[in-house]
């Protein structure tokens, strides 16, 4: 989601950015307007399925199915539609591939039901389920019916990258496999990527080496304290027009496999901490106290209270809690866009010094380091 100020200072309107609230089961009473670009998206994903034909295995499916739906929403991300209904899109395709499955069960059709069904959200499932249940055919494969029950097996291991604003929570599933929840807690959270491994060491190796040096040398370790995963837990799925490819693949897999690993955890007496936003709930003078002491102690003065006080509250509104005295070039970028609205010459100064102060009080490497001071000063 686009950074919001909470207005201290004058700010200018920020760009006109797409965003959608979250949507009502397409299966309630009341009416939905149906957007105009579902049946250009359905056509995509139906126009594409015979890909799926190359599948070998369920893991494979599921990617595949994954990959095919994502390509679906980053071609209505890229003609600027409106509706951004990305769940409600989802619902919309299982009626329509449902209805032509049950006309005549094709193949790719029956990987495409058992591939949606595998990442589908509860409300959808009854319907894939019975679609599924009614067609009969010896020629169809048997191996797509592994994905009807795939579940959490309630292990999981978190780690960070250097910076602390990069989370990686990998969780095992029945598939048998793990799957990386990678998490970018530079502003508010998002599902940055996500992608299924043979196991923990696997998983680590591919998020080491997409996060390069920045992913440090910290090790995997299982989740005893479930306040560690408040990154993944408090995930945006509000769409705003210029998401990643990697997280529209990852759109509908990722909240199902956060439910998968709630229910599993909630069974082993260790619920994850209630969804929430963190905003409104900090006191700047956590961050403002120390970092007026450490800009006398640097440039022998006493910086404006009143603006360490505005830009302690801007910066911590919202950044999940442990994450409050971390610093990287994404979450720069972020209060840039932030800050940048009061056109305040005296606050984007400032950011520059903060930044120092949260990379030396963090002890950053020299390059690391160096990267986030070149964010600030741009």
């Amino acid at each position: 989601m686009s950074p919001v100020s909470r207005g201290r200072k004058p700010k200018k309107a920020k760009k006109n950015k797409k965003q959608a609230t979250k949507p009502k089961s397409p299966f309630a009473a009341e009416p939905v307007s149906i957007p105009d670009w579902f049946d250009e998206g359905i056509e995509d994903v139906l126009g594409g399925v015979g890909g799926l034909m190359a599948c070998e295995t369920a893991r494979d499916l599921e990617q595949a199915t994954c990959e095919l739906l994502g390509a679906a929403l980053k071609h209505t991300l890229d003609d600027e539609n409106d509706g951004l209904d990305f769940d409600l899109f989802f619902a919309a395709l299982v009626v329509e591939v449902a209805a032509q499955a049950k006309t005549e069960a094709t193949e790719a059709l029956w990987r495409l039901l058992h591939g949606l069904l595998a990442i589908a959200a509860p409300g959808v499932v009854p319907t894939l389920r019975s679609t599924i249940a009614g067609i009969e055919s010896a020629s169809l494969s048997e191996w797509p019916r592994s994905l009807a029950n795939i579940e959490a097996t309630g292990d999981v291991w978190e780690l960070r990258d250097v910076y602390g604003t990069r989370l990686a929570v990998i969780a095992a599933y029945t598939y048998p496999g793990v799957y990386l929840f990678d998490v970018d807690m530079s502003g508010l959270s998002v599902l940055a990527d996500g992608h299924v491994y043979d196991d923990v060491e696997q998983a680590v190796e591919a998020w080491r080496k997409k996060l390069g040096d920045e992913a440090g040398d910290a090790e995997p370790r299982a989740v005893t304290d479930t306040e560690r995963l408040n990154g993944l837990v408090s995930c945006d799925f509000q769409v705003i027009g210029d998401e990643a490819r990697d997280a529209l693949d990852n759109w509908h897999r990722g909240q199902r496999r956060f439910e998968d690993l709630e229910a599993a955890l909630k069974k082993r007496n260790l619920p994850l901490p209630p969804r929430r936003g963190f905003f409104g709930d900090a006191d700047p003078a956590e961050m403002a106290r120390p970092f007026v002491a450490w800009h006398i102690e640097h440039y022998g003065t006493e910086p404006d209270p009143e603006d360490v006080e505005d830009l302690a509250a801007e910066w911590m509104d919202g950044l999940v809690p442990d994450t409050r005295f971390s610093v990287s070039p994404g979450r720069i970028d972020y209060y840039m866009a932030v800050i940048g609205d009061w056109r305040d010459p005296v606050a984007l100064a400032l950011l520059k010094k903060w930044a120092r102060w949260l990379g030396e009080r963090a002890d950053l490497p020299s390059p690391l380091m160096e990267r986030v001071i070149a964010k600030a000063t741009k």
